[in-house]
This record gives C-alpha cells, sequence and structure tokens, in this order.
C-alpha cells in the first residue's frame, strides 16, 4: 500500500534510486507544482537503468548521472507538444465539422433532415449509431428551446432569431468523437465526396492525390485520441495505438514506409496533419516542433533522447 510522503522524503527516495537532486528547493517548488505522481511516474521511463550488468535486480534505478531536471525537461516538453498538437487538432477538427455539415445540408436540403433516419447510411449495423447521432442532434435543439439555464447561448439565439437551427450551427457543438461517428454513419456518395475535398485540398497545394473514405475514418480514429489526450493532460509523446490501422495507401502517396502512419505515434499524427491542414499553416507548426524537439535535445542525454524519440515514432522511421 503506498502511502504519503512529503516533498522532502519524495526527494529523498529519488536520490535513493540513483537520481541527482542539485537543487532541492527547486526541486521541492516543482514538486508542489506538477504533482509527484503526474511527473515522475509519467515522465521517468527513459531515464531508468534496464542493463541488466547495471541493475542485476531490476530495480527502479536511474541510469548514471541522471538528474530531477532532465525527468522536468521532458515532462515540460509534453505539455508543450499537448498544446502544439492540440492547437492543430482544434483547426482540423473545425475542417472536418464545415465539411461534414456543408455536404450533408447540399445534399438534403429539407430543415431538420439531419433527424431524419432515411437521409443516414442504410447499412443495419450502423443504425444503433446513428440513432445515437440523431438523438444528440435533437436534444441539442430541444434543450435550448426552454427558457431556463442552457448551455450553449448561441444555439437559444439562433434558435429565436430563426426559429429552425441548421446543421452547420450544431456541429459546432459537437465533440470530434460526435462528428466522427456522424461521418462514419452517413451515406456512401457523402462519405467519398468529404474524403475528395481533403484530397482536392491537399492536391491543390502540394501534389495530386486521392483520399478514400475508408482512409479518413483512419485518420479520424487516430486523432480523436490524441485530441482528448491532449485536452486532459495526459502523457502524449509515447502513445500509440493498441491496433493499428491499414493506411498503405496513404502512406505511398506521401512515400513513406509502409505501416509508418498506421501505428498511431506522434510521428503518425505529425504526418498526417499534414493532410488535413493548409499548407502554411502546417508549414508553421512543422517549425515550431522542429524547435520543441531541439530544444528537448540539448535538455536531456543523448540515451534518454533516442528513447523519448523512439516512442514519439520519429526515430523508427
Amino acid at each position: 500500500m503506498k502511502i504519503f510522503a512529503s516533498h522532502d522524503e519524495q526527494i529523498t527516495i529519488l536520490q535513493n534510486r540513483g537520481l541527482l537532486v542539485p537543487d532541492n528547493a527547486a526541486a521541492k517548488r516543482i514538486l508542489s507544482r506538477e504533482n509527484y505522481y503526474a511527473l515522475i511516474d509519467g515522465y521517468k521511463e527513459p531515464f531508468l537503468e534496464r542493463d541488466e550488468r547495471l541493475n542485476p535486480y531490476g530495480m527502479e534505478q536511474y541510469q548514471v548521472g541522471t538528474e530531477f531536471g532532465h525527468i522536468y525537461a521532458l515532462y515540460r516538453f509534453d505539455r508543450e507538444l499537448r498544446m502544439l498538437l492540440l492547437n492543430e487538432l482544434l483547426k482540423f477538427e473545425k475542417n472536418i465539422k464545415s465539411k461534414v455539415a456543408y455536404r450533408f445540408s447540399e445534399k438534403f436540403r429539407a430543415m431538420d433532415s439531419f433527424l431524419q433516419p432515411g437521409n443516414y447510411s442504410p447499412e443495419a449495423d450502423l443504425h444503433h449509431e446513428r440513432d445515437r447521432i440523431i438523438s444528440t442532434l435533437f436534444n441539442l435543439i430541444k434543450s435550448h428551446k426552454k427558457r431556463d439555464r442552457v448551455r450553449y447561448p448561441a444555439i437559444r439565439e439562433f434558435y429565436d432569431k430563426h426559429r429552425n437551427v441548421p446543421l452547420w450551427v450544431l456541429v459546432n457543438f459537437l465533440s470530434l468523437g460526435q462528428i466522427t461517428n456522424f461521418y462514419s454513419v452517413i451515406d456512401d456518395d457523402l462519405r467519398t465526396q468529404i474524403a475528395k475535398d481533403f484530397a482536392d485540398e491537399f492536391s491543390g497545394e502540394y501534389e495530386p492525390i486521392q483520399l478514400q473514405a475508408s482512409e479518413l475514418d483512419a485518420i479520424l480514429r487516430i486523432a480523436f485520441p490524441y485530441r482528448n489526450k491532449s485536452a486532459h493532460e495526459e502523457v502524449l509523446y509515447r502513445y500509440r495505438l493498441a491496433h493499428p490501422e491499414d493506411l498503405k495507401g496513404v502512406d505511398a502517396m506521401l512515400r513513406l514506409s509502409a505501416g509508418s502512419l498506421g501505428k498511431g505515434t506522434v510521428y503518425s499524427l505529425v504526418s498526417l496533419l499534414r493532410l488535413v491542414l493548409a499548407k502554411e499553416e502546417y508549414e508553421v507548426f512543422s517549425a515550431e516542433l522542429e524547435q520543441l524537439m531541439e530544444e528537448l535535445k540539448a535538455s536531456l542525454p543523448g540515451r534518454a533522447y533516442g528513447v523519448v524519440m523512439r516512442d514519439t515514432g520519429f526515430r523508427e522511421n
């Protein structure tokens, strides 16, 4: 059973495991702000000694020369990485919402057409998710017709003015997970058209490509957990999908080795964002990420930096 330990006791534990703490006062300030569990348990892995010759009993022991500041540098890197990726994922989220709402509303122009089951995929195995999406949209409208406190005043203001709420308004209040599910249950022609919209944008700024609806599905399934982890302060740099996606066709189009994108590593996501962001935005993002990685490289021992880059997927590729 874990028992409470003061900051001084936490530092002593770390020192007993071989971690160097040159400035106890600074380390205590960091622990008081960041939380021992979030900092140490979340970011110690690249610095632990795994060599059986040096750590024959497999105890939790730090590599020789590892300092408290090295762990904190990785922690700060991951925090900046979350913020950087979240900013770009929000742009992608806005992009997919805009395209889905536009194409669906273009095809089904009747008021509240998104509430009609017949306007979605006829596939029986998608009906449960289709009904959930319709229910979500219906409840968004219903809840904002009331006069009491509402969650999204903008919806009620739109309804009061126009007496209806179209899909292009409602999508702004759906999560990325919900819009991912919406995309999965619309009919094949719409799915194909939306994937083509992304491909056309990329082709106009880079070179001609084609993108299948199933590939856009996979991109969304990779983006969704990163969106959540970035927003909820979870360890990000070493995340990867438990079950890789099949994106070999996109690998080939982007001239990457087979399997690079489907793993769902940070490298995978960074590469895929090139498909769904404006070229100018992606170039700025790439430069900021490169600078962030250079700063980390200057802050860590070479061996630990190599482990981090392998975990992000960049060293693998």
